[in-house]
């Protein structure tokens, strides 16, 4: 194992993570949403599948504090971004389910990104780019399944 090529993908990684956060912060900047917002409605959009997800199933897929998730979902709920539906058999539980104008505002903010992630991806060819997704995918989930 070549544990000096293992460091350095960790440091670059480092990097590379917060350049990016900083980058989308100042891109999501015109939406009103700060990253942390914008991660806490995509997630909410991803069970749309099966319909309704809790506060507390954000909270604990994006690792973040259930009061700062709460905070974020009131903000979308005055923004018209998201519906609270209480539990048809714990009327204390919350779903939290996006709208129409939730969806729409996140295709929009990918529209408006669209031009600079040409420029930071667009230079790498379709074959490089596959290999960097299924990479930072297989990432994602190796990260999802074990976490601290």
């Amino acid at each position: 194992m070549d544990m000096k090529s293992i460091g350095e993908c960790a440091t670059w990684l480092s990097i590379v993570s917060q350049l990016f956060a900083t980058r989308m912060e100042k891109l999501l900047e015109p939406s009103g949403l700060t990253l942390g917002q914008f991660s806490i409605l995509h997630h909410i959009i991803k069970p749309q599948l099966t319909g309704k997800t809790r506060i507390s199933d954000i909270a604990k897929a994006v690792e973040v504090g259930q009061p700062a998730v709460t905070k974020a979902v009131v903000k979308f709920e005055k923004m018209g971004l998201v519906e609270l539906h209480a539990d048809e058999k714990d009327l204390r539980v919350k779903h939290v389910l996006v709208t129409h104008k939730g969806r729409a505002l996140l295709e929009e903010i990918r529209y408006d990104m669209g031009p600079d992630l040409i420029d930071v991806l667009g230079r790498y060819t379709s074959e490089q780019l596959a290999g960097f997704k299924f990479m930072l995918s297989d990432l994602g989930k190796w990260l999802d399944q074990n976490r601290l």
